[in-house]
């Protein structure tokens, strides 16, 4: 799909639309992805997301079939929050973010309707109902026994020593940091440490202070920075599940 970018627009694939919620007391944050079936991409967004604790709804997906490089419009029955409120289908490696579209409800009512629409003919290609019985309060993890425990442990926190460790390039990962969740301070003193691991450990130390959101700022730094070591991360993690 990459080698033929020239007609691309003129192939037809099976896409999937892929949704995830956070609840948080009474407020709901939806994430939403349009991307090709494949179970690749769609296996590491699931491990993606899951990480931030979000889980998966499950809707049908598009009937018809789409098209690589053309824009659909997500918008919604309710005046609600949608950043952004247009999705380019695009084939991106399972290294790769993937894209996706975060709606903010404070308040699901009786329900809310999702649509997609084809941006240049404003078809409709999907829409779904998401009804407050879709969402359960506390994550399945949540019921298992200690054991599982460290499952729920955000990623910087589980491999916190590998981290220190193995990030090698740390300046580019403070320019991402600048401004979301390091100050012009914290930047500085970051950066005044002499070595990579001496960087990455004061880093660290500011975490006591981040919020859930935070890390995952950082996470998401990570990954763009060292997409190699976050794969492999990922698979230690799965394969040490797997084990137990």
């Amino acid at each position: 799909m990459r080698m033929i970018s020239a007609v691309r627009h003129f192939i037809p694939i099976t896409a999937t639309t892929l949704i995830y919620y956070h609840l948080n007391l009474k407020e709901v944050t939806f994430h939403l992805y349009l991307v090709p079936n494949d179970c690749t991409i769609r296996k590491a967004i699931n491990d993606e997301e899951k990480m931030s604790q979000f889980i998966r709804i499950n809707k049908p997906p598009p009937v018809d079939s789409l098209y690589i490089g053309s824009r659909y419009i997500v918008s919604c029955s309710k005046k609600l929050e949608i950043i952004p409120k247009e999705l380019e289908l695009c084939y991106r490696s399972p290294g790769e973010s993937q894209l996706f579209s975060e709606i903010y409800v404070g308040h699901m009512g009786s329900g809310i309707k999702l649509k997609i629409r084809d941006k240049k003919h404003m078809n409709l290609i999907w829409e779904a109902l998401l009804k407050p019985g879709d969402l359960r309060p506390t994550s399945p993890m949540s019921a298992e026994t200690h054991k599982d425990a460290p499952a729920l442990q955000h990623f910087l926190d589980q491999h916190r020593e590998q981290l220190v460790a193995r990030v090698t390039s740390v300046d580019p990962l403070l320019d991402k940091l600048h401004g979301l969740v390091l100050n012009e301070e914290d930047y500085e003193a970051v950066r005044a440490e002499a070595t990579n691991q001496g960087k990455m450990r004061k880093l660290f130390s500011l975490s006591r202070s981040w919020t859930r959101a935070n890390k995952d700022q950082v996470y998401q730094a990570l990954k763009e920075t060292h997409p190699h070591l976050i794969r492999e991360l990922h698979e230690k993690s799965s394969s040490i599940s797997l084990g137990s």
